[in-house]
C-alpha cells in the first residue's frame, strides 16, 4: 500500500498557504484495506510517502525489498493526477498489479479504469471484492464476477457495482495502525501526540447544495464498536488525540450519549474533536460529550447572510449558530466554524458580514473557503451546464488541465473571492486579542510553531501580492 506526496490543486477550495499546512492525516482508507488483508492471511506493507517526505527513488527502495505481489493505492478526485503519476512510475518499476479504491472509483469507474497503468479498482468497500481478488490472483484466475470490482477485459473496462457500496461498515476490521508510525500525524487544531483519525459513520442526511454527500445513506457503526476502536488507540498505539471526520457526528443523538457514557465508564482519557451541525447539539447532548473527553467541535456556519443560509439548503439560522458557539464553550470545549466565501447569491456585501459575524462569533479557529462545486454537489450540475461537460471525468482521463472551475452562482469573480477569502483570514487571525488567547490556550512548543508558520506565510504571501500589484 503506498500513499503518494500530493500538494495544492487549482481547483481546491483552501487557498495555498492552508492546503499546504492544514496537516498531516493517517491514510485511514489504505490502513482499512491492508487490515481486510492481513485478517485473510496476505503480508502487507504501508508506506506513507507524505507523511515521511520520501523521494520516488525511496519509496521503490522499500519496495523491492518488500518485494510484493500487488500494489494497492488510494484515489480521490482532487489527487487523481498526482497518484496516478506514482501508479504508473512505480508499476514500470515493479511490473505488478495495480489496485485502486476510495471515493473516486464510486463517482468515476469507467474514466478511473480508462488509465492503463491500473489493473484493478474496488467500488465501494472493499470488505468482500478485495481478499476475493486476491484469491484469484494466487490461483491464477480470472476476477469474473466479483461483485464491487473492476477490471479489464482486454482493451475493455468491466464494471462490476455493487449492491450496496458502505452497508458492510460495522463488520470492517480496525484500521491496521500497527502498520504506520503514530506519532508523525498531526492535524491542524491537534495539540497532542500521538495523533489519528476515525469514521464511525458514512453519509449525510442533510441537503447543502455544495456538499458531496448531500442526502447520501446515513449507515453508522455501533457505540461498541466505536469506544472499541477508541480504546485500542488508546492503550496499543499511544493515541492521545483523535479527529472524528464524520460529516455530522451527532446525526445520532442516542447514539452520541452512549458512546459518551462508555467512553466514561471505561475510562478512556483520549482527547477527540468532531463535526457536527448547529441544529443538533443541545445542552445535555455537548455536557456528555465534554465529560467524556470531546475538547473541540467543528461547525459548519457557512455564512453570516441570513438569504445565503437559505439559499445553500442549510436549513439553519443565525440564531442557532450562535446559540450552539455558546454552549459549546459553556461546556468547556473549542470552537471551529467553517465560513464559505462566493455561495449562491453571494456579493461583496454579503461575504463582508460573513467575515464580520465570524468575528462576532467565540470561535476559537476558522477556516475561509472559496465555495467550489464538487462531484455529487447539487452545484456541480451547474459546472456542468456551464462547461457543457464533466469537467473531473475529463480530467481523471487525461483529457483537461487542472484549473479554477466557473461558479455561475455567484457574480463574485475568482479575484474578489480569493482576496475576500485573504482578507477573511487577516480580520480574523491577526485581532491582538486573538493571538495573545492562542498563545496562552497552546499545549506545546510544536502547535505554537504551527500557528506561526501558517501566520507567517499569510503575511509574506500578502506583501508578495501587494508588491506584484505596485509593478
Amino acid at each position: 500500500m503506498v500513499f503518494p506526496p500530493y500538494g495544492h490543486k487549482k481547483f481546491s477550495e483552501n487557498i495555498e498557504v492552508v492546503s499546504n499546512r492544514f496537516g498531516v492525516f493517517p491514510p485511514l482508507g489504505l490502513l482499512y484495506a491492508a487490515s481486510i488483508l492481513e485478517k485473510h492471511g496476505h503480508k502487507v506493507m504501508v508506506i506513507d510517502a507524505f507523511a515521511h517526505r520520501l523521494s520516488e527513488e525511496e519509496v521503490i527502495r522499500r519496495l523491492r525489498r518488500f518485494k510484493p505481489d500487488a500494489m494497492g493505492f488510494m484515489l480521490t478526485v482532487w489527487m487523481f493526477r498526482q497518484t496516478y503519476e506514482w501508479i504508473a512510475s512505480l508499476k514500470k518499476q515493479l511490473a505488478v498489479p495495480v489496485v485502486v479504491g476510495n471515493y473516486c472509483m464510486e463517482t468515476y469507474p469507467e474514466a478511473v479504469m480508462s488509465n492503463r497503468a491500473i489493473d484493478y479498482g474496488v467500488i465501494g468497500s472493499a470488505l468482500k471484492p478485495l481478499p476475493a481478488l486476491m484469491e484469484r490472483l494466487e490461483a491464477g484466475k480470472e476476477p469474473d464476477g466479483i461483485e464491487g470490482l473492476a477490471y479489464r477485459k482486454g482493451s475493455k473496462a468491466v464494471i462490476n457495482y455493487p449492491r450496496n457500496l458502505h452497508d458492510d461498515i460495522e463488520q470492517l476490521p480496525f484500521p491496521a495502525r500497527h502498520l504506520i508510525d503514530n506519532s508523525v500525524y498531526a492535524g491542524f487544531l491537534s495539540q497532542l501526540k500521538n495523533f489519528t483519525i476515525m469514521v464511525t459513520a458514512k453519509g449525510c442526511p442533510s441537503g447543502c447544495k455544495f456538499c458531496d454527500m448531500s442526502r447520501t445513506k446515513h449507515i453508522e457503526r455501533s457505540a461498541e464498536s466505536v469506544v472499541n476502536e477508541m480504546e485500542q488507540c488508546y492503550h496499543s498505539f499511544g493515541i492521545r488525540e483523535i479527529d472524528i471526520f464524520d460529516r455530522s457526528f451527532t446525526a445520532n443523538r442516542r447514539r452520541i450519549i452512549t458512546i459518551c457514557k462508555e467512553m466514561q465508564k471505561r475510562d478512556i482519557p483520549v482527547a477527540w474533536s468532531c463535526r457536527a451541525r448547529v441544529d443538533q447539539v443541545d445542552d445535555e447532548l455537548l455536557r456528555e460529550m465534554s465529560k467524556a473527553g470531546c475538547r473541540t467541535i467543528l461547525y459548519g456556519v457557512e455564512s453570516g447572510d441570513q438569504s445565503i443560509l437559505d439559499r445553500e439548503h442549510k436549513g439553519v439560522t443565525k440564531g442557532q449558530i450562535k446559540k450552539a458557539i455558546a454552549l459549546t464553550k459553556r461546556n468547556g470545549m473549542r470552537t471551529h466554524g467553517f465560513f464559505m466565501i462566493g455561495q449562491p447569491g453571494d456579493t461583496k456585501r454579503t461575504a463582508l458580514k460573513t467575515i464580520e459575524f465570524s468575528k462576532s462569533l467565540d470561535l476559537d479557529y476558522a477556516q475561509f473557503l472559496r465555495t467550489v462545486a464538487k462531484p455529487g454537489a447539487a452545484l456541480y450540475e451547474d459546472v456542468k451546464k456551464a462547461l457543457g461537460y464533466d469537467y473531473f471525468e475529463r480530467y481523471i482521463r487525461g483529457e483537461a488541465e487542472e484549473m479554477r472551475l466557473p461558479r455561475p452562482w455567484t457574480t463574485l469573480t475568482e479575484e474578489e473571492t480569493l482576496e475576500l477569502t485573504k482578507l477573511a483570514y487577516r480580520q480574523f487571525y491577526f485581532r491582538s486579542s486573538y493571538a495573545a488567547r492562542r498563545l496562552f490556550g497552546a499545549k506545546s512548543a510544536s502547535e505554537i510553531l504551527r500557528y506561526a508558520r501558517v501566520g507567517l506565510e499569510m503575511l509574506l504571501k500578502r506583501q508578495d501580492a501587494d508588491m506584484e500589484m505596485e509593478k
